[in-house]
């Protein structure tokens, strides 16, 4: 499911190219009247076209590529709440299960098997209650990579919108010779202000995907060390039945 940032930033890039196009036809066509001896009224504009050109380049070499691979915010959100949902919640309540004060084999059994179970039952309680914390923390990172990749998506769309207003602008006053020039003027002055506000879009967001990153990192190593650390069960106390006895 594409979200609703990235669904208008892309409708207005669309409507954005058309309207550039439109723009270099009517200044075309308008050239098209212009009798030769005004020739020297033509070569500025061609001048001017061919900057207009390379800024309209720079800013869809920079757009194209990011449309290509947009992310998804939903999926993100998604992922985060089935690992609290499976996966947190489902141990959080295992962990709560499982307390000394719940386990009835607490009241009917005693002797050397009982006590390493009871010394072994709350260790494991905390490593449950660890995974639940884990899951929380993940669920935490991808609900604020998802927002951030929203949050750029609406950036994008922004710096689109300056771009279209400038394009929209420039085919009104490009109808005459001589509004062609202030129309160029215009529109790339428009490009250059929507490619600033690209670029600060991806900076802010490749910050936030470098802290994701660290935070993911760190959730990995916990994980690694949780299944180090995991309380393992005396069993060597426990499988005779000499260490069991029922309590009287």
């Amino acid at each position: 499911m594409t979200s609703t940032a990235i669904q208008q930033s892309t409708d207005t890039f669309h409507q954005l190219s058309q309207k550039i196009q439109e723009f270099l036809d009517k200044v075309n066509d308008t050239l098209s009247w212009v009798p030769g001896f005004l020739s020297d009224l033509i070569e500025p504009i061609k001048q001017g076209m061919a900057f207009l050109q390379q800024k309209a380049k720079e800013f869809w070499d920079r757009v194209n590529q990011l449309i290509d691979q947009p992310g998804s915010p939903d999926r993100l959100h998604q992922v985060a709440a089935d690992w609290v949902d499976r996966v947190g919640n489902v141990v959080g309540d295992i962990s709560g299960d499982i307390t000394l004060d719940k386990l009835q084999a607490n009241l009917d059994w005693e002797g050397r098997g009982a006590e390493a179970y009871k010394a072994t039952v709350p260790p494991q309680a905390s490593g449950l209650n660890s995974v639940k914390d884990l899951a929380n923390q993940l669920r935490s990172s991808l609900d604020n990579l998802a927002n951030g990749i929203e949050t750029f998506w609406v950036a994008m769309g922004v710096a689109g919108g300056v771009f279209l207003v400038g394009a929209i602008g420039a085919i009104a006053a490009a109808c005459t010779v001589v509004g062609i020039p202030a129309a160029i003027a215009a529109i790339a002055t428009a490009a250059g202000v929507a490619i600033g506000l690209v670029t600060t879009a991806i900076v802010s967001v490749m910050s936030l995907v470098n802290t994701i990153s660290t935070e993911q990192n760190t959730i990995a190593q916990k994980v690694h060390d949780l299944g180090g650390e995991w309380s393992k069960s005396n069993v060597g106390a426990m499988q005779d039945k000499s260490d069991w006895h029922v309590m009287q």
